[in-house]
């Protein structure tokens, strides 16, 4: 990737602020994610559905609840209402050793709002080694490279705000109204908000107008239990001029992400690179020993 492609990303995201701050409902509908098919940012809460029996503390809670951390604590929900401003995609893959055992992200793609084109990673390749399905059926499945695609997950990340009446783990009550958060869809997340979000588009509705209530539904699958989020339309508003200031920040953050992993991405070409002459360095001095 050359610098054409980031410019041409920052050139989408500079369209979408355009469309946002006029109001252009089809514009706007292309360019948040919502016409394409289907890390945490720093100061940004995330919202997500809480796996935990109990808190550090040992006080109970509700498996399946929303969480999302907001001035170091984390609130509890069973039911809240999202208004989605953005959307975009990125790859992940995640390691489970790293950082002493706790876990972080090996390698991380750019964010984009479609699937058009290469999305640059940290690793220096692209989509983090996630294959096109043809291409997965081409391999045998105990290949590396088949492994290494299956690792990968794909994530739908959601810019907007949060609103809802929340506790905290002592129990006590905590009122949040229009947010800002992230969300991350992924695995069986993934198409419960993908499906609902095309919906919308079907139905001509712009995805930022959208006040959604999110629930959750217990799943199980053999010993598995798991819980993906149920999606309903609560409410259509217009987008405030605190909205609009929020999208400008939303991508300021999004720049940011793919700015660092542009960064990366370089570093890491630049390693393989000079592996590569390393290689043939080697090729070459034993030739000539032979």
């Amino acid at each position: 990737m050359d610098g054409t492609e980031l410019v041409e990303m920052n050139n989408e995201m500079d369209a979408l602020v355009a469309a946002l701050q006029s109001d252009n409902e089809e514009q706007l509908m292309k360019l948040t994610g919502q016409g394409s098919g289907g890390g945490d940012r720093v100061g940004l809460p995330r919202l997500s559905i809480n796996y935990d029996q109990e808190t550090e503390d040992g006080q109970p809670l509700q498996r399946g609840d929303w969480k999302i951390m907001v001035d170091g604590e984390f609130l509890y929900a069973p039911e809240v209402t999202m208004q989605p401003l953005m959307r975009v995609f990125e790859y992940s893959m995640w390691d489970g050793e790293m950082n002493e055992g706790r876990g972080g992200f090996s390698c991380k793609s750019v964010q984009k709002g479609g699937f058009e084109g290469s999305f640059p990673d940290t690793d220096g390749g692209n989509k983090c080694g996630r294959l096109s399905r043809q291409e997965e059926e081409q391999l045998d499945q105990q290949d590396p490279a088949y492994l290494k695609s299956r690792a990968v997950i794909c994530n739908q990340v959601i810019y907007g705000t949060i609103s809802g009446t929340f506790k905290n783990g002592d129990g006590a009550e905590v009122v949040l109204k229009n947010k800002p958060m992230v969300a991350y869809f992924k695995k069986s997340g993934f198409k419960p908000i993908a499906d609902f979000i095309s919906s919308l588009g079907n139905q001509k509705k712009v995805m930022a107008h959208c006040e959604i209530l999110l629930r959750t539904h217990r799943n199980k699958k053999g010993s598995v239990t798991y819980w993906t989020p149920v999606p309903t339309l609560s409410n259509i508003v217009g987008l405030s001029a605190d909205d609009k200031e929020l999208v400008v920040k939303f991508d300021q953050t999004i720049r940011a992400h793919n700015e660092s992993v542009i960064r990366e991405y370089r570093e890491a070409l630049k390693m393989q690179i000079s592996e590569d002459d390393s290689d043939l360095a080697l090729d070459f001095d034993n030739a000539n020993a032979a």
